[in-house]
């Protein structure tokens, strides 16, 4: 959705506190700290998960930042007690136990740890079922199970293996759970992320054959956060529309590796499968639906518990007085399921750069206009707990006037500039791409990104500053080439040893994204006027309705015309000079804001946003007007006109807002001039 106009030449002259964030981050800090996140296991709710926090805590005040505090809340959280996995012929052989362990290399030192023996599904039950036919179901979405239906294959009261990829892990086994399926097996296809994409780790980038990707199992896209709740005066169901019980599974499922998959795989009778489900294991076997000539014996024992998490708040207090300020906040998870070096942790050492660089602006005397947060959470693994949690405590206080919300997760997994973001914010950041340099080439980051700027989905930190609270949001990072999740993910293997070996031995593309991070939330935290453009994200939407036209969506002449008159109404607000400067900040800080409906979406109250929302059946990837795709998709054609209707609405909200700058000042509501605070 970048606009073409975005190409446009600017000034790139910096200023003190620019050359400050761009100076100070630097490889060896960079390295030294994500070498100690990466040092020990640190999952969510655990001591080395308290340990990490502290230690955030630490170097945040020992670089010069002073208002660095924990924030504790309660939260379920599942721990694995033990698995058991096993194909059985007709006389209960046993034809193959699966290990259900990743193998630990030489030349990764970390990698023999007792977790590797611990692959789980978090928030998935203890279960067992018996003597039960297994049936391949593609990648877990309705579309897929529609397949098997059409072929005459129930997978009622069946275990269904599904391969990784194309929608959530959660919403593969709530589909599967829906049709009826018993158990539930997720393997990682060689296809998506093993060696029919390159060279295995440790000789290459991707997974290797014994390799499990570990993860949450709740029902994201209904509701994220703690599925109890357990912090906080309402409950799951007050918040979410759902029961605690109805966002996570009900049936056992175990992740494991392609390695314990090929066995599984090779007992599937019946037709060969379409084109499009076949994966990258036809060295090894033929892909069949199923059902299985032997039958599936499995066992799982989970723990569930309420426990502390910690989020790490360190905050930097603006010279606004406080009608005025809008603060930035930059974001990080720190939890992670083993060592976590890519993920989280490769942006935990970008966010500890950024807070040197802002620490030694601090004891230079500088203060910045808006106030600086910057967000360490605990618990996004298992659902973006700890940052849903303080979106839902600080929703009408601290974050009632958020300007934006700067999000990294996987900083560093390869070297590949990757941006989504509201598009609103889209002219800001490639301004920022312009001031720094990419390592590989020497060029500006501007010359060598793609500027794409992607919509928002979910599965990361900024959903509840989107989503929720309708605080425009970017979310930064450099992956493989091919935009591929990077092939450790979420396994033992996600390590230090393999960032230097793998993915940025140079440790330069930390440096980089750290610039970048800091230098947006410099812009926000000082500019005379909020860098957020109305009129790039109209255009946006433009094409938002032109894919509803091209899904062949009834009903939307009057959809279109108020884009229209948002088109024009951005345009003039952002070509009047007359507006005073406290009223134009005022509007671009809540414009975002007037997308959200308070009804929520259909079926998921949680999720506000009119214009951008996970899929519902996919959770990860965004769905644009999701209101009206989900109406279309369900043949309801009374909640389609219902949900176009409440569309319309919201930008008209936003057409009002924008024209009423003139006859509505907001400076009338205080005596102070912005222009001349700044």
């Amino acid at each position: 959705y970048m606009n073409h106009e975005l190409g446009q030449q600017s000034s790139c002259q910096l200023n003190f506190a620019e050359e400050v964030v761009l100076s100070v981050p630097n490889n060896d800090t960079a390295r030294k700290n994500l070498r100690h996140y990466a040092s020990i296991e640190h999952m969510a709710g655990t001591s080395g998960d308290l340990q990490m926090a502290q230690w955030t805590q630490k170097k945040m005040k020992e670089y010069g930042l002073e208002n660095s505090k924990l924030h504790t809340m309660d939260a379920l959280l599942s721990y694995p007690i033990s698995r058991h996995l096993e194909l059985v012929d007709k006389n209960q052989e046993i034809k193959f136990r699966a290990p259900l362990s990743e193998k630990p290399l030489e030349s990764d030192p970390t990698s023999n740890t007792v977790w590797r023996n611990m692959t789980f599904l978090a928030y998935t039950p203890s279960g067992e079922v018996s003597k039960k036919q297994l049936v391949y179901a593609n990648y877990g979405k309705p579309e897929d199970f529609d397949v098997l239906e059409r072929e005459g294959i129930d997978v009622k009261d069946k275990v269904v293996i599904v391969r990784y990829g194309q929608c959530f892990r959660g919403l593969k086994i709530m589909n599967s759970e829906r049709r009826g399926a018993a158990a539930v097996l997720i393997y990682n296809d060689p296809q998506d992320d093993g060696y029919r994409v390159g060279k295995v780790y440790p000789e290459g980038p991707w997974r290797p054959e014994t390799s499990v990707e570990r993860g949450s199992a709740q029902f994201n896209s209904l509701c994220p956060g703690d599925p109890q709740r357990a912090h906080g005066s309402k409950s799951t169901e007050e918040i979410c529309g759902y029961k605690p019980s109805e966002v996570i599974p009900k049936i056992p499922a175990i992740p494991i590796s392609y390695h314990d998959a090929i066995p599984l795989l090779k007992s599937l009778g019946g037709k060969t499968v379409q084109k499009d489900w076949i994966g990258g294991l036809t060295d090894r076997l033929e892909y069949r639906y199923g059902p299985s000539i032997d039958t599936v014996n499995l066992k799982t024992n989970n723990t569930m518990t309420v426990t502390p998490i910690w989020n790490v708040i360190t905050t930097i207090k603006g010279s606004l007085p406080a009608h005025l300020d809008r603060p930035v906040i930059l974001g990080n998870h720190r939890d992670a399921w083993v060592f976590g070096a890519a993920d989280p942790n490769s942006g935990s050492s970008i966010m500890l750069e950024v807070g040197r660089a802002f620490g030694t602006l601090v004891r230079s005397g500088w203060r910045p206009k808006r106030t600086i947060i910057i967000a360490s959470w605990s618990g996004e693994e298992y659902g973006l707990l700890g940052s849903t949690g303080f979106g839902e405590e600080f929703e009408h206080t601290l974050l009632a006037k958020a300007a934006v919300y700067i999000n990294v997760d996987v900083g560093v997994s390869g070297r590949t500039f990757v941006a989504s973001a509201s598009h609103s914010l889209s002219r800001e950041l490639l301004e920022v791409t312009r001031k720094v340099t990419d390592p590989s080439t020497k060029k500006r980051l501007s010359d060598v990104w793609d500027l794409k700027v992607s919509t928002l989905g979910s599965g990361s930190d900024y959903t509840v500053f989107i989503d929720k609270l309708g605080i425009p949001s970017f979310d930064l990072r450099f992956m493989p080439e091919n935009k591929k999740p990077y092939g450790t993910y979420h396994s033992i293997y996600d390590s230090y040893t393999w960032i230097e070996t793998q993915a940025d031995p140079s440790m330069e593309y930390h440096v980089l994204l750290a610039q970048i991070c800091g230098l947006l939330a410099l812009d926000f935290a000082d500019s005379l006027i909020l860098p957020i453009s109305p009129h790039d994200q109209a255009l946006a939407i433009r094409q938002y309705v032109q894919e509803l036209e091209e899904m062949n969506i009834p009903g939307l002449a009057k959809l279109k015309k108020a884009v229209e008159y948002l088109h024009e109404a951005a345009l003039e607000f952002s070509n009047d000079d007359s507006i005073d400067l406290t009223t134009k900040n005022e509007i671009l800080g809540m414009l975002e804001r007037k997308f959200l409906d308070e009804k929520g979406l259909p079926k998921r109250k949680w999720f506000k946003h009119v214009l951008q929302a996970p899929g519902l059946y996919l959770g990860y990837s965004p769905e644009v007007f999701p209101g009206i795709q989900q109406a279309f998709s369900e043949k309801d054609e009374w909640l389609l006109r219902s949900e176009t209707r409440r569309a319309i609405k919201a930008i008209y909200r936003c057409v009002y807002i924008l024209r009423s700058a003139k006859h509505q000042p907001f400076a009338l509501r205080t005596n102070a001039s912005w222009s001349a605070i700044a």
